[in-house]
């Protein structure tokens, strides 16, 4: 062999273990920052919609507390709200002061484990958030709340979904901007800045292996068939992190026997109370006057 053929077999060989290295590195470092805690303070407000604001304490099955603003109205019904990754309880404060205000709700507005006031070292995209839903469900019914609703966006609307099998006793569920299937969520993104598939495999792996969940678990669509209460999906027809037809299946696979979509033209991956309050709000307040039009009358007196 000569001198140039082993310099060169070296050079490749260098070569390759770099790009392994960089190629494992950059995988692990993309794995951390999307499960990596996003804590951070900020000022109780004193009033929402002008009701009292309480700030509560919820501890999940395992151990993580959650920070939450309680801000009570009906004293039969309320919505317990869930925020997409990277937000925290504050996403929901314009939607808070319209189902106390207008819908007539008590809420609850928790930090998801991992962000904003609460407790935890990870974010897990909504896997590990269905056992802080379990907990506030169960704050609420001790709370003697009779009629409990859920309402998420993104992260916060996959967390229902992977709550399904075991929340049978939600009274509905409002789905915003809900990936499909954990796989879809990141090709999608990805795909967004044409990065080739194959450069995010071992940051798709870490990202499960952190999580403590495998790529077949973490699928939003396959949990639909058990939705069986009244549930609204809502999407918009330009989101680059959802495709429309990954919706559609979301809510074709939806068995509730009372369900709607709504798609907003040109939505994205946004806030669309913000962007299209009048379309947003008259929905909303027509699916939830469906929704208790079923619901048992309480005896006066």
């Amino acid at each position: 062999m000569t001198k140039w053929k082993k310099i060169t077999i070296a050079a490749a060989a260098i070569i390759a273990v770099a790009f392994l290295a960089i190629w494992i590195g950059g995988g692990a470092i993309a794995a951390h920052m999307v499960t990596q805690p996003r804590h951070r303070t900020f000022e109780d407000p004193e009033t929402l919609a002008g009701k009292p604001v309480e700030n509560v304490a919820i501890t999940t099955e395992d151990g993580i507390q959650l920070s939450a603003w309680h801000v009570a109205h009906a004293p039969d019904r309320a919505v317990i709200f869930l925020a997409g990754i990277g937000a925290d309880r504050r996403q929901f404060n314009s939607r808070a002061e319209y189902y106390l205000s207008t819908l007539g709700f008590s809420v609850l507005m928790p930090d998801l484990r991992g962000t904003g006031k609460s407790g935890g070292d990870l974010i897990s995209i909504g896997w590990h958030e269905r056992k802080d839903l379990a907990a506030c469900r169960a704050f609420l019914r001790d709370r003697g709340y009779r009629h409990i609703g859920a309402h998420g966006i993104s992260l916060g609307a996959a967390t229902i979904c992977y709550s399904l099998k075991d929340s049978g006793d939600l009274a509905f569920a409002v789905l915003e901007s809900s990936y499909d299937t954990i796989d879809n969520a990141i090709f999608n993104r990805v795909d967004l800045y044409h990065v080739p598939h194959f450069l995010i495999f071992p940051g798709r792996l870490l990202l499960h292996w952190r999580m403590g969940a495998s790529a077949r678990e973490m699928q939003p669509l396959a949990y639909m068939p058990y939705c069986t209460m009244p549930t609204l999906v809502m999407a918009g027809d330009a989101e680059g992190f959802l495709k429309l037809s990954e919706t559609m299946d979301l809510y074709n696979r939806c068995a509730a026997s009372k369900k709607r979509l709504h798609i907003f033209k040109d939505g994205h991956h946004e806030n669309f109370l913000g962007r299209y309050p009048d379309e947003f709000k008259n929905e909303l307040k027509s699916f939830i006057a469906e929704v208790e039009a079923e619901w048992p009358s309480v005896p006066s007196g």
